[in-house]
């Protein structure tokens, strides 16, 4: 047999103790000097400070108690307090206003508690739908680009496409494509942009297509060199960001870029850019990563096309040379040739 076992919240919340312990001096504080003054000037109304700690915690429980501990103390202070020359009368009308006041402002700050709850949770309900129109959203542009990376389109029309459709996505105006020298450890620049101003980034678009990295070396290079994505806040105040130091006004602010795999190996670095200063966001990084390996299948079917290419001449020649051996053994008055024979002819 298993039994189900259900953590339960506590009553009181860490965040609340400080609060509690406030409560608590300043009951035993104002006690005393209500144990000090005479009976007919009450103290009772200093009690709503137990209450306004309870506010100030945001914290139902703590609200009830402090009006329920100022209602004991304030009825206590009754009998402690030195008899004055006030008319009883006086003194518990006195009392009785002193606790009145205590539940109203009690009242007052269970409504504001309970406002503030209903605001919390409102802002919860928000994150979790913004969350959830973000996963969607992410979710859609997966979708887009495998579509896009099993397509027949040229490989550059394909990659401009998954470009504005990542530019459209995070609303990043600046976008262009790194591509490696073959097998050597080097990413030269592209044609392939996407730029919402051209002359507005036209600086960053030049130096762009005049520079090459290495590993480790500028946006690109961390890429190429750790095969993951990355991320910078500000390029301009970036150390290792080489092109800001070739321009006085590159245009850009924030950029992170991917790598496009096959398999293991980098075969591009995809990169956008921001016109302002945007802290990391880890989340996007992930989905990008997930999306360099879709766009990988665009390169390896455009290195796979090349194959079959010449696969397909290979088989049109070999086709010539069957062809040419029925040709021959057909032919009349040599019947003794063999097709081994005429094969070793043709080569």
């Amino acid at each position: 047999m298993t039994t189900n076992t259900t953590d339960k919240e506590p009553l009181l919340q860490k965040s609340s103790i400080p609060y509690l312990i406030g409560m608590v001096v300043c009951a035993v504080g104002i006690s005393i000097i209500d144990g000090m003054l005479p009976r007919g000037a009450s103290m009772g109304e200093a009690y709503a400070i137990l209450v306004l700690l309870g506010l100030m915690a945001k914290d139902k429980l703590l609200v009830i108690g402090g009006a329920i501990v100022g209602t004991i103390l304030t009825l206590e202070g009754f009998f402690i307090s030195e008899t004055g020359g006030a008319a009883l009368w006086v003194v518990e009308v006195n009392r009785a206003l002193a606790i009145l006041i205590i539940w109203l402002i009690a009242l007052l700050a269970l409504v504001q508690v309970r406002f503030i709850e209903e605001q919390q949770e409102s802002e919860k309900m928000k994150r979790a739908f913004e969350q959830l129109q973000q996963e969607t959203s992410f979710l859609q542009l997966n979708q887009e680009i495998a579509i896009l990376s099993n397509t027949n389109d040229p490989v550059e029309d394909a990659l401009k496409q998954a470009m504005q459709k990542i530019c459209d996505h995070t609303g990043w105006p600046v976008a262009h494509l790194y591509i490696r020298d073959g097998d050597e450890d080097m990413l030269s620049p592209s044609k392939i942009w996407i730029l919402k101003d051209w002359t507005h980034f036209d600086a960053f678009r030049k130096v762009t297509e005049s520079t090459k990295f290495i590993p480790g070396v500028g946006l690109p290079g961390r890429v190429l060199a750790n095969n993951k994505a990355a991320w910078i806040r500000d390029v301009t105040k970036d150390s290792n960001f080489p092109r800001a130091k070739l321009a006085e006004q590159i245009g850009v602010k924030a950029g992170f870029a991917f790598p496009i795999l096959i398999g293991p190996k980098v075969v591009a670095v995809m990169e956008f850019f921001s016109e302002d200063a945007i802290e990391l966001d880890a989340k996007l990084l992930h989905v990008m990563e997930s999306i360099g390996y879709l766009l990988g299948r665009i390169f390896e079917r455009d290195h796979a096309g090349l194959k079959r290419g010449e696969y397909e001449d290979h088989l049109r020649r070999l086709y010539g040379r069957m062809k040419a051996v029925r040709e021959l053994e057909n032919g009349s008055g040599q019947p003794q040739r063999t097709a081994e024979g005429i094969h070793e002819e043709l080569h």
